[in-house]
């Protein structure tokens, strides 16, 4: 999962409208199937004793934002089936509560009713007839429109399965078939499940719940785009309106996928699919076994910063495919969907794979050495200068990710720091580590195609935070244990000078001559309001307090100029007076400004490089 903000810079009633359940059967009820409901699936076969499900998945209203679920089960042994809604889509971390929007739930045995009971906040316990078959029904209300969550309207649908599709809580590694029945006047259905051979369209088979789950289904009219990576298609589904050049896009995302297929050399693919939603809200993507879904802005093609920036989120999306989909700390898979997956490791998810994203795009052609050191040097400014860098390890900002990643508040940069941006410095750094190590035979790449073989194919399951030191110690030829306690586990700053210097880049530093009131001010329909209070700064020292208004800046009613001044332009030791007021009280801060704290880091090549440095650079670039 990319989040915009850490990359740069998640059917309907039907037709005689279905009652809802009443508020009095909350925990145990008796329910029919009413007419109109999603069409009944194909009926279920299977080997003797063998479960067999089925979903049906339907959208009659799509201008009141419901799907409408259908499932028959047939061969269950028991007396009684918990049917499950995940509490968390996998890729982001943070539990979301699918099952509120749940609603109709109800099931059926040979046309009568069967007593269902809502057993916990996700689980459902449907009473049948044993080795019989039964059918469930219920719709889901879906009008978030994000890469994480599901969404329909009246322009098309998409369907995230973590969040529409209940699983037997027994049989969740059971295969099963997907009908969708698209909306009246939608011709299109993308999705990487795989048809079922020999059924009408749109008819989709997936092997386990796991699939079914990372297997999004965009519904509508999107345009699909088709190239070819390698021998393997790949399509992209384009939601919303776009001004691409369409023969160069597609001729860069292969540049892209193709780069990115190199770093593990094995490509576990026959099939690929990007679902590209255009809206004015843009920005973001999440992973997917054999798919991914991004967010782009419609001009987002006409623009050169912001298109590499949508090739960068293609390449990390895509890289997903090695790094978290198959390369994969053991927390992570398989999945449980009633609990938070904890892990110590996302700073290897997911901020190795921008690391990586940003070595594709920059081996695909698409930036310069210098531009791709300026990339490096605009995230390392950013880690540096948050204070939050200071206190939080990046192990435990991704164990701690399920609270806080998810959920910034006010105090969050002087508390956390980013396991995607600590990430993707410390996978700089421990990538130009054992470029040095190994004498420029081995990088970073080289451990991913490791951990590919010996646990994704031989061991066929994750690696442990140990297990991954390993792979790094066996790569580089020496172990680099007190470098993951320290800059890891610990807090402490990277040696990002050291590390550049074995390729012939230097780190150089600039300061600002200017005082700093480590706040920032923002003119809200002409009240100038703090939105931010950087820790140990004067503002933070002096008692100024997010959410303070300010009434009066050294006498006067304070203007975006005068803000500007106190904030950028002052010299340090300047005095300033404020008048603030906070909540019902007024009150009165005499300050004075502190030299500013933040640095701007520029990385660039030392004047002479010797022969070895630049044979290691040229490793490093993957040249």
């Amino acid at each position: 999962m990319l989040e915009t903000a850490s990359a740069f810079g998640r059917a309907a009633l039907v037709a005689g409208l279905l009652a809802a359940v009443p508020a009095a059967a909350q925990t145990k009820v008796k329910t029919k199937v009413k007419p109109g409901s999603a069409k009944a699936a194909a009926p279920a076969t299977g080997a003797a004793g063998t479960p067999v499900l089925r979903y049906t998945l339907a959208m009659p209203a799509p201008q009141t934002h419901y799907f409408e679920v259908k499932m028959e089960l047939r061969g269950f042994g028991q007396d009684y089936t918990d049917l499950k809604m995940p509490v968390w889509a996998p890729g982001s971390y943070l539990v979301r509560e699918f099952a509120r929007h749940v609603e109709r739930l109800q099931a059926t045995a040979g046309g009568q009713p069967l007593t269902v009971e809502k057993i916990d906040k996700n689980t459902w316990r449907v009473r049948h007839p044993q080795q019989g078959s039964f059918q469930v029904s219920y719709g889901v209300y879906a009008y978030e429109l994000s890469v994480r969550t599901s969404f329909i309207d009246a322009d098309h649908g998409f369907a995230l399965g973590s969040s529409i599709f209940m699983y037997p809580a027994a049989n969740k590694d059971l295969a099963s078939q997907v009908t969708v029945q698209p909306a009246a006047g939608w011709p299109t259905v993308s999705t990487a499940l795989r048809p079922v051979p020999g059924m009408q369209k749109f008819v989709y088979q997936s092997a386990s719940y796991d699939e079914l789950a990372d297997s999004p289904i965009e519904i509508g009219t999107q345009k699909v785009l088709n190239f070819t990576a390698n021998n393997t298609p790949h399509q992209v589904a384009m939601y919303g309106p776009f001004t691409a050049d369409e023969p160069r896009l597609l001729a860069d995302m292969k540049k892209v996928t193709e780069e990115a297929q190199r770093v593990v050399g094995q490509n576990p693919l026959d099939h690929y699919l990007f679902i590209v939603h255009n809206t004015e809200a843009g920005g973001g993507g999440l992973e997917h076994l054999y798919s991914t879904t991004l967010g782009a802005r419609p001009g987002t093609y006409g623009n050169d910063v912001s298109y590499k920036n949508f090739l960068r989120l293609a390449a990390h999306e895509y890289f997903h495919l090695w790094n978290v989909k198959r390369i994969r700390p053991i927390a992570l898979g398989p999945f449980d969907y009633d609990h938070e997956n904890y892990t110590h490791m996302l700073w290897v998810s997911e901020g190795q794979t921008e690391y990586m994203a940003n070595q594709i795009t920059q081996r695909a052609g698409f930036y310069t050495a210098q531009q791709y050191y300026d990339q490096l040097a605009t995230v390392l400014t950013g880690v540096e200068n948050q204070p939050g860098n200071k206190l939080q390890p990046v192990a435990m900002a991704s164990f701690d990710a399920w609270i806080r990643a998810y959920r910034p508040d006010e105090n969050s940069k002087n508390s956390e720091i980013s396991y995607y941006d600590k990430g993707e410095m410390v996978g700089m750094v421990l990538d130009l580590m054992i470029v040095q190590a190994s004498n420029g035979q081995k990088h970073l790449d080289d451990v991913f195609r490791l951990l590919y073989d010996k646990y994704y194919k031989g061991l066929k399951r994750g690696f442990t935070d140990q297990e991954y030191q390993d792979a790094v110690a066996q790569v580089a030829g020496r172990r680099f244990d007190d470098f993951f306690q320290t800059y890891v586990y610990g807090a402490r700053t990277l040696d990002y000078a050291t590390a550049l210097g074995y390729v012939g880049l230097a780190l150089n530093t600039g300061t600002s001559p200017n005082g700093s009131l480590g706040a920032t001010i923002s003119n809200k329909n002409g009240h100038y309001v703090v939105t931010y209070v950087k820790r140990d700064g004067t503002a933070w020292n002096g008692g100024l307090n997010v959410n303070d208004e300010i009434l009066q800046l050294n006498g006067a009613a304070p203007t975006d100029e005068a803000v500007k001044q106190a904030l950028f332009a002052s010299a340090p030791n300047a005095a300033l007076k404020l008048q603030v007021k906070h909540g019902a009280l007024t009150h009165e801060l005499n300050l004075t400004l502190q030299p500013e704290p933040d640095r701007a880091y520029q990385i660039q090549p030392v004047a002479n490089p010797t022969p070895d440095q630049l044979r290691l650079l040229a490793k490093w670039l993957g040249k």
